[in-house]
């Protein structure tokens, strides 16, 4: 047993974490925070995996960061962390071009994105007009929500519940099928929700409209050295401030007040006992219910909200180093959308796969074959990696048998041929030229961060999600979640909302008294 008391134990090095536990410390110097990571490397899903050997990095999660614009919110947090003049930013001028029958790249600019698709869809452009004008003024009102939530905002109440009436209960499909009458139009469209882990039969369009504004509006920027390079600059500033991040160590429990269980008194991790003021988890709900939490009367509800969380999907990822570089053989945008040959076939295919989550076969039809998948050329965003290309298809963990079988195995081979025949017809040269390869999984999404489903983008933000555990006070005392779970999914959303935490939170040495219930987002849900 320790006699240590540590301000704040954080159980997980997720982006939110390092972030909430950089801006809490910054504002009290005198505090000492502890993050403790079962994997090996800190940062969660913004971490990176090399090969010496090879010259290559590989990162484990899209590190393109939106709201990186002189006005964008990330760059406001950027700069309040210190980090501003620590980082390099790669602008990219496309938003992200799509490879099918034609080639149509999309510039990184809203009025240029809108031009760029009315001259391919002429008859489409009074409905294009219509569309970026719900981006400018809903998208904005979305993407303004943290700041909203802190009175340095103030949005058109009429308009927004008119937004919330008229637009929060439809699907990102549904919505654009009011809009559009182009097949091919709406898949283009529809493209973003892939960065928020849905499909758009399954996307809330209302958060969608502030994703897409958050990129065309505020600008996205990719981070030289990757998400690794983000997460290690927080961790030594935590380092530097006295507090500490320790990787390979499992956290066996919450430790909560034996007496009447209304307060955690700290954590047990490798048998010990570590003290601390207030626990923040930045992990699962239902991983923490189930696993960490005792079973209280008080959160049998809390238990079975976590339980019906629905998560977003999650990837199969091919990694792909390449004899030479990607913009050379045809790969020349910061990212490619391999598009669907057929959207609307590709939708029943995956309602069908959803009915019938563990049939092999129908998954793979749906999700390998017939989706529309992503295509991140990271030489052209970080050249110190090597001429690495990652190729992310959004997949369900549930028709993927368990790690180390002979099945696994040879799935992991069909997932290969299958996506990468894809992406060789739409990209002929890029064939001859792949000299290394490797696959990542739901099971491996699974194994490394305990997330339901093995989902890195967390909850699924969609009209019909469950609410989980947010919104609503928390019985235990000194418990918090911070994570993808409670605020969203991507970088900006889930450092955006340990921002709005960290502002709510008033600290003292050795005390730590939070305000977070009243502060929590909607989540768009």
């Amino acid at each position: 047993m320790t006699s240590v008391k540590w301000d704040a134990v954080y159980v997980g090095s997720g982006i939110t974490a390092l972030t909430h536990a950089a801006l809490i410390v910054d504002r009290n110097p005198a505090l000492r925070v502890l993050i403790l990571e079962q994997h090996d490397v800190p940062g969660g899903y913004a971490t990176e995996f090399c090969r010496p050997k090879l010259g290559a990095r590989f990162d484990c999660s899209l590190h393109k960061l939106s709201g990186m614009g002189p006005q964008g919110n990330l760059r406001a947090l950027f700069r309040e962390l210190g980090l501003e003049d620590k980082i390099r930013l790669f602008f990219p001028p496309t938003f992200f071009e799509v490879v099918s029958t034609v080639r149509l790249s999309l510039p990184e600019d809203a009025r240029a994105t809108q031009l760029c698709l009315t001259q391919m869809f002429p008859t489409e452009e009074v409905a294009l007009g219509r569309f970026f004008a719900e981006v400018a003024t809903y998208g904005r009102d979305g993407y303004m929500q943290f700041e909203t939530l802190q009175g340095n905002y103030e949005p058109d109440f009429k308009q927004l519940r008119w937004a919330h009436r008229n637009l929060k209960p439809l699907t990102v499909a549904q919505a654009l099928r009011q809009r559009f009458g182009d097949s091919r139009l709406i898949e283009i469209l529809s493209l973003p929700s892939i960065y928020v882990g849905c499909y758009p039969e399954q996307c809330a369009y209302l958060y969608f409209l502030h994703v897409v504004y958050a990129s065309l509006f505020m600008r996205s920027a990719y981070l030289e050295g990757g998400s690794q390079h983000l997460s290690n600059l927080l961790v030594k500033k935590l380092r530097l401030a006295g507090s500490d991040v320790r990787t390979n160590v499992d956290v066996e429990r919450i430790e909560v007040d034996s007496d009447d269980g209304s307060q955690a008194t700290g954590v047990v991790a490798c048998g010990q006992l570590i003290r601390c003021s207030h626990v923040y988890v930045n992990a699962s709900p239902e991983h923490a219910m189930r696993d960490l939490l005792p079973n209280l009367d008080a959160l049998q509800d809390l238990r079975r909200r976590a339980r019906e969380q629905i998560p977003a999907n999650s990837t199969s990822t091919i990694y792909l180093l390449l004899d030479t570089r990607p913009d050379l053989i045809g790969l020349g945008s910061a990212e490619t959308m391999v598009l669907a040959e057929a959207p609307e076939q590709a939708e029943q295919s995956r309602a069908l796969a959803r009915s019938s989550p563990t049939d092999a076969e129908i998954a793979e039809n749906a999700y390998w074959v017939k989706s529309s998948f992503e295509v991140t050329n990271y030489a052209l965003l970080s050249a110190s990696g090597g001429n690495v290309v990652i190729v992310n298809v959004l997949d369900d963990v549930r028709h993927w048998p368990e790690r180390k079988t002979a099945e696994y195995r040879a799935k992991k081979r069909r997932l290969v041929q299958v996506v990468l025949s894809r992406l060789f017809r739409a990209i002929p040269a890029l064939e001859s030229h792949v000299k290394y390869r490797e696959v990542s999984t739901p099971r491996t999404c699974e194994r490394y961060t305990r997330n339901k489903a093995g989902s890195g983008y967390g909850a699924l933000v969609s009209p019909y999600a469950a609410a989980g555990v947010s919104g609503i006070a928390f019985p235990v005392g000194n418990v918090s979640f911070l994570s993808a779970w409670v605020s969203g999914s991507g970088y900006e959303a889930t450092m955006g909302f340990a921002r709005l935490m960290a502002r709510s939170v008033q600290l003292s040495r050795h005390t730590v008294t939070a305000n977070e219930r009243a502060v929590r987002p909607t989540n768009a849900n």
